[in-house]
């Protein structure tokens, strides 16, 4: 923060407090002091702690000490968390920070129950037509251009045993999250007439749920269960363990893979 007295020079109590126990090069560019190197610990170290999290079934925090080595473990995603004091907020300007434009929105983490759809929603989603963004341009032969397109898909015909694969992860530049969406899935007699093209060459497009694959836990690790059908009896699959379930204990939002038959 500059001195309120003054636009042209900054607060020199603030940086001396900053640097007491510092030793600098001569160095100062528009009465900032810098340096290649620090020798003493600065006083501003006590002003914020960093820490290092990890993502996981059960993730771990550990604190991140100047100049010692951490260790990062592979294959998972981490988070650096910073904790400023509010006395060191009140030594820097953040007033720009209001006028930075947003590029990524992320999830606001929620106690609530999260936000339910239905698996005929999803269906419809995933076969609506879906512009292209400047990113996936599509080279037209003609004009010898890249031109924005746009992509359909559509279901031609149904196999016997059908399997469906719900997305439970989002992926983009900023964020990897796990989906915790409850999808309301049919368990008998989903009719598929609205969803296919050749409607008249299929005996029948009616199928009835058979069995669930659940996913429960993180990005960084979970746990996998499943319920299926034994006649007419539904049961649970918990590693080594096996009970029977009533219908109505099916559908969860740890729903991620289901599997139906034509009925």
């Amino acid at each position: 923060m500059r001195e309120e007295s003054s636009s042209d020079s900054l607060d020199d109590e603030s940086v001396n407090n900053v640097n007491q126990d510092t030793e600098m090069d001569d160095v100062a560019i528009d009465g900032v002091s810098s340096s290649d190197e620090v020798k003493g610990k600065s006083s501003v170290d006590e002003s914020f702690r960093l820490s290092l999290e990890t993502e996981g079934f059960f993730p771990a925090r550990s604190s991140i000490v100047m100049d010692e080595p951490l260790l990062v473990p592979e294959s998972r995603r981490i988070f650096i968390l910073v904790s400023w004091s509010d006395e060191a907020m009140k030594q820097y300007d953040t007033s720009i920070l209001n006028r930075l434009q947003e590029t990524s929105v992320f999830p606001v983490v929620s106690n609530n129950w999260p936000e339910m759809v239905s698996l005929s929603k999803c269906l419809e989603a995933f076969l609506r037509e879906e512009p292209l963004g400047p990113e996936d341009m599509w080279y037209c032969p003609t004009c010898k251009e890249h031109r924005q397109a746009s992509k359909k898909l559509d279901l031609w015909r149904l196999p016997e045993i059908l399997v469906i694969h719900l997305k439970r992860f989002s992926y983009n530049q900023f964020l990897q999250d796990k989906l915790e969406t409850f999808v309301d899935f049919p368990i008998v007699d989903f009719d598929f007439s609205n969803y296919t093209i050749h409607k008249d060459s299929q005996s029948s497009i009616r199928y009835k749920l058979y069995a669930v694959s659940n996913h429960y836990g993180g990005m960084g690790g979970g746990h996998y269960t499943a319920f299926a059908q034994c006649g007419e009896q539904w049961y649970e699959f918990n590693d080594s363990q096996v009970f029977p379930i009533s219908e109505g204990q099916i559908k969860t939002s740890a729903a991620y893979v289901l599997f139906y038959k034509r009925m």
